[in-house]
């Protein structure tokens, strides 16, 4: 999405869906974030976008959502959306400043979304902060273990040299061929462009992804989403998570969906959340009878 269309959905979502739009500063820079008030019984819902994109792309989801959660938090992640910019140095300070935004927004434990980079920090939070998390739902989740090599055969994918990267990317993002492909091959390559959206890529080393026992520590209601059309993580990236996320998460590999299942159906998937935000409530109140059984 360019530069001008994101101006746009966030306007649409400040006039006509109520939400607010507000910056919060952290040690990198001030972080943006859109608040709705939704309409539902179910905990609010977090989404965190993936890299080169912000949280206003998730506008085609959130009529239902709005309906169906009791808030939505849309946060731009560092050097992305309407996000300050700062030249990344260490992955420590990319991951520093989300958490203290999410700090301040995140009141009440909350259903945390992520797809892709946005995967990653939904992980890396419910680890950090396992009181504030209800549920985690990761829809192509990066940062799976990867050897050196492995990792800098990764990196070139996202160099997009021209318009005919840009649509082999394209191609490769989406489950299904769409009529604005050239228009989102521009828009991503412009994005991709931007210094600190390539800082990300940079910076990102084998000691910083995530491990084994990162993963058997999640004690949270989770989901793992994988599109069987995904063409951008590899195949590795799912074996690696399914080998060591925890008994209780589930594995789910529907079809018709690619890298960013909002982008392929993104009222299939927001029906997805809420039916996960059920599960969530109902696996919530079964806990005390379960404790209670446990006392007689």
């Amino acid at each position: 999405m360019s530069g001008l269309a994101e101006h746009v959905a966030r306007t649409s979502l400040r006039w006509f869906r109520g939400y607010t739009s507000r910056v919060i500063p952290t040690s990198m820079g001030r972080m943006h974030v859109l608040e709705g008030q939704g309409r539902g019984h179910r905990p609010p819902l977090v989404m965190l976008h993936g890299l080169s994109s912000a949280g206003v792309h998730f506008l085609p989801m959130l009529g239902p959502l709005q309906r169906a959660f009791a808030r939505i938090i849309l946060l731009d992640l560092p050097g992305h959306g309407f996000s300050d910019a700062p030249r990344l140095r260490e992955a420590p300070g990319f991951h520093d400043a989300t958490l203290e935004a999410l700090d301040r927004v995140v009141g009440e434990p909350a259903l945390v979304f992520g797809n892709s980079l946005g995967g990653y920090a939904a992980i890396r939070y419910a680890l950090e902060r396992p009181y504030r998390v209800a549920g985690l739902f990761l829809a192509s989740p990066a940062g799976a273990a990867m050897t050196d090599e492995d990792l800098e055969e990764f990196r070139p994918l996202f160099r997009l040299r021209d318009h005919r990267d840009a649509l082999a990317f394209v191609d490769k993002l989406l489950a299904k061929p769409t009529l604005v492909r050239h228009a989102l091959a521009w828009g991503i390559r412009r994005q991709f462009r931007r210094p600190e959206v390539n800082d990300v890529l940079r910076i990102a080393a084998t000691e910083h992804l995530l491990t084994p026992d990162d993963l058997s520590r999640l004690e949270v209601p989770t989901v793992l989403f994988w599109g069987r059309a995904e063409r951008i993580l590899p195949q590795r990236s799912l074996d690696f998570f399914r080998a060591h996320l925890p008994r209780h998460a589930r594995v789910e590999e529907p079809e018709g969906f690619g890298h960013s299942p909002f982008l392929d159906d993104p009222r299939a998937l927001a029906d997805r959340l809420v039916r996960f935000g059920d599960e969530v409530l109902e696996a919530r109140r079964a806990e005390p009878l379960a404790r209670l059984r446990r006392v007689v």
